[in-house]
């Protein structure tokens, strides 16, 4: 099964931003609740948690502009 990883919506509005950082590689294990990523949108640093354990599969690179809701990677548990 395959869990989302989504950026975290902080207004009702489509805000854009930056994946600064991933804090784990392709393919590590994570823990459900476990920080992975950080994105920037508006200023504002976000911490995104993975929403369950298993390996992580990255869809989105450090530095790319993602939007708030988006899918960045997926948890294969």
């Amino acid at each position: 099964m395959e869990v989302e990883v989504k950026v975290p919506r902080t207004t009702k509005e489509d805000k854009t931003g930056v994946l600064l950082s991933w804090y784990k590689n392709d393919g590590d294990s994570v823990e459900e609740g476990e920080e992975i990523a950080e994105v920037m949108i508006e200023k504002v640093t976000m911490h995104v948690k993975a929403p369950a354990s298993g390996k992580l599969k990255i869809l989105v690179k450090e530095n790319e502009e993602v939007a708030q809701g988006q899918v960045i990677g997926l948890i294969v548990t």
